[in-house]
């Protein structure tokens, strides 16, 4: 129980004893007397003060009650204000209960929206894959095919030729053999003509006959020959057009499954990839407040810095809610769940964070409101936000080393200014690592520590040139720097031989 409380108990006791007592005293005193009031008799004024007396303690408790505390105040004088904006808040809690689980309901669908793209685009890119290898195969066998039907018509060519020139031929061996049998039978009937030149002419025909003979043979070899590469030209033809036919009917599959598989993946990108207002953890504001403020004034502290942050998150297009602010403070606790911490009021969040901050040790603090949850554009609830708070503590003193490492004089201008911007801002910088080992904040919403001017790192690379050999480098604290930063850098240039 607090310490108020018990003062006001102890307090009432002694007042309600105190006046009990001054009644009695009162009324023996009038009995005595036989003092009559009003025309009354003795013991009837003394019973008549004696209720007075009992109905002024009560009215007094409560006077002294009001006077001693504020919230006694609220109570006698507001409280059917306070119940209505009890139930109200009741109504407007439940309500944003019934949102927070259709947005959940919302946000399972999509997630199971998302999950239903990525296997439906595995299962297209899987398909798709299996398409490319197939119209590789085809395109494969369409080549194959085209080199054979290539082959095959130079051959159909070349016995085209052949027969034409056999036939050429044969024609002219007929007429050879022919003009042969007519100078044999000259021959023959000329009785004058002697037994060699006939056996002469009679061997020349039988050549003739035999040349005859062979390049018939060869014509129905090449006639016989002839169909039988047409009919394998034109299965082969047949058989390209079927697939150059196929080729194209699966590369207009291709590019289906492809379009297809891009509006799965845009989809996707709609449901996984919509963009926030609010990330949780965002930072709306940042102050310092000291902890020698008494509880009210505590609470009134937090309250213009609620609406302070409502300015911020209503310039990003948050609606404002029933606490005509555009945010609403839900429990810093950490072991509070984001459902159980909407179910906490924010006068209870608001008093338990002043009790913290008045009874957390520290003489400063620095207070940071930070959204609770996501927050989208066109959503229709305010923004959920919660109080961090730090030790606003001194971290580094004016002129203190935070880093320092040496340059040689004779290196490049450019590489000068980008190796002391990253030893300022990279991740990894000996400055961050120390910032963040002493508890600093970074710059609002960003990773953030050290920060200078290019102007001082251009000035401190032209000292670096002007030296010579090796120069040494040392970032040092601008001023005095506290938990809540920002923390400003100096940049010292001096050779590296000096001792530092």
């Amino acid at each position: 129980m607090p310490t108020y409380t018990i003062i006001v108990f102890v307090a009432l006791a002694l007042l309600g004893a105190l006046i009990a007592w001054l009644g009695d005293v009162i009324g023996a005193r009038l009995g005595k007397r036989r003092s009559s009031i009003f025309g009354l008799r003795p013991r009837q004024s003394a019973r008549l003060i004696a209720a007075i007396i009992g109905g002024v303690l009560p009215l007094l408790g409560l006077g002294v009650a009001m006077v001693g505390s504020r919230y006694a105040r609220l109570a006698v004088l507001e409280l059917g204000d306070l119940l209505r904006q009890r139930e109200e808040l009741q109504s407007r809690i439940t309500e944003l209960q019934e949102d927070a689980r259709e947005f959940e309901q919302r946000a399972q669908s999509a997630e199971e929206r998302a999950v239903e793209a990525e296997q439906t685009a595995e299962e297209l890119q899987q398909v798709t894959s299996e398409q490319r290898d197939q119209i590789s195969g085809l395109e494969a066998r369409t080549g194959e095919l085209q080199a054979r039907a290539g082959e095959l018509s130079q051959r159909v060519e070349s016995l085209t030729s052949r027969r034409e020139q056999l036939e050429a031929n044969l024609g002219a061996a007929r007429a050879g053999l022919r003009e042969a049998e007519e100078n044999l039978r000259t021959s023959e009937a000329s009785l004058t003509a002697s037994e060699e030149e006939l056996e002469a002419r009679r061997g020349e025909v039988a050549a003739k006959q035999r040349q005859v003979q062979t390049i018939e043979l060869e014509l129905n070899r090449v006639r016989s020959e002839l169909p039988s590469v047409q009919r394998e030209l034109t299965s082969t033809r047949q058989e390209l057009e079927s697939k150059v036919a196929e080729l194209e009917r699966r590369e207009l599959a291709l590019g289906e499954i492809e379009a297809r598989l891009e509006r799965v993946t845009q989809r996707q990108e709609l449901i996984s990839q919509r963009p926030a207002l609010f990330e949780p953890g965002d930072e709306l504001i940042r102050v310092v407040i000291s902890s020698d403020d008494t509880q009210d004034q505590m609470v009134s502290q937090l309250y213009e810095i609620l609406h302070l942050a409502s300015a911020a998150a209503r310039r990003k297009g948050v609606p404002e809610g029933s606490n005509g602010r555009a945010v609403i403070a839900v429990a810093p606790i950490p072991n509070w769940t984001p459902a159980t911490a909407r179910e906490i009021p924010e006068t209870w969040v608001v008093q338990h964070v002043a009790t913290e901050l008045r009874t957390g040790g520290a003489a400063e603090w620095v207070l940071r409101v930070r959204a609770f949850r996501r927050q989208f554009p066109g959503d229709e609830m305010q923004l959920a936000v919660d109080f961090e708070a730090r030790p606003n503590e001194l971290e580094f003193r004016q002129g203190e080393v935070l880093d320092e490492f040496v340059l040689r004089a004779d290196t490049d201008e450019l590489r000068l200014i980008q190796g002391l911007w990253h030893r300022i801002a990279d991740d990894d910088s000996v400055v961050r690592n120390r910032a963040i080992a002493e508890g600093m904040l970074p710059r609002p919403n960003s990773s953030s520590y050290g920060a200078t001017d290019l102007a001082e790192i251009y000035a401190a690379v032209q000292a670096v040139q002007a030296g010579s050999g090796n120069m040494l480098v040392q970032l040092k604290s601008a001023a005095d720097t506290y938990t809540r930063g920002p923390l400003l850098l100096n940049i010292e240039v001096k050779p590296a031989e000096r001792p530092s």
